[in-house]
């Protein structure tokens, strides 16, 4: 009779536990959302000073390239403040697959920024710099909306 009780409780406290992580992954979840309208412009513009770096020349491109980290750090930071979040890694297989996908794009664009340069068309440079910021930062937004949905649903 008393185990009976026992089971009661055991699977009473274990389904209050499970709403309540489930409760915390949709606060996880909302407060990344909510951080996407300042983040993902940012990134944008950093990945945007990354690419354009070869347009200062090969020489002082590190200027840029140093301004650029230096703006994707502080964005971390800021983040970090902000959310009280702190990401380390992709929640899920999709923001996994989208963040390979950014990093490519971005290596893809440094090499055209750098051909671009040799070349001596600079003036593309910026264009490519511009189309790097963009997909950047709606890459961001979906990273972050992607990442928001495998939190909540996460098992």
């Amino acid at each position: 009779m008393e185990s009976d009780l026992e089971d009661q409780r055991d699977h009473t406290s274990a389904r209050d536990a499970l709403d309540a992580i489930g409760n915390d992954r949709g606060r996880v979840g909302d407060r990344m959302s909510a951080e996407t309208w300042w983040a993902a412009p940012a990134q944008g513009f950093a990945a945007a000073l990354l690419v354009a770096g070869p347009f200062a020349g090969l020489q002082s491109a590190w200027l840029l390239f140093l301004a650029s980290v230096l703006v994707s750090v502080g964005v971390e930071v800021f983040f970090r403040k902000r959310s009280g979040l702190s990401i380390s890694r992709p929640a899920g297989p999709r923001g996994r697959a989208l963040l390979t996908g950014l990093i490519f794009l971005h290596l893809v664009s440094l090499g055209v920024s750098v051909m671009l340069a040799v070349m001596g068309l600079r003036g593309w440079i910026l264009a490519a710099a511009a189309i790097a910021g963009i997909y950047t930062a709606l890459g961001g937004v979906a990273y972050d909306r992607t990442y928001a949905a495998e939190v909540r649903r996460a098992r």
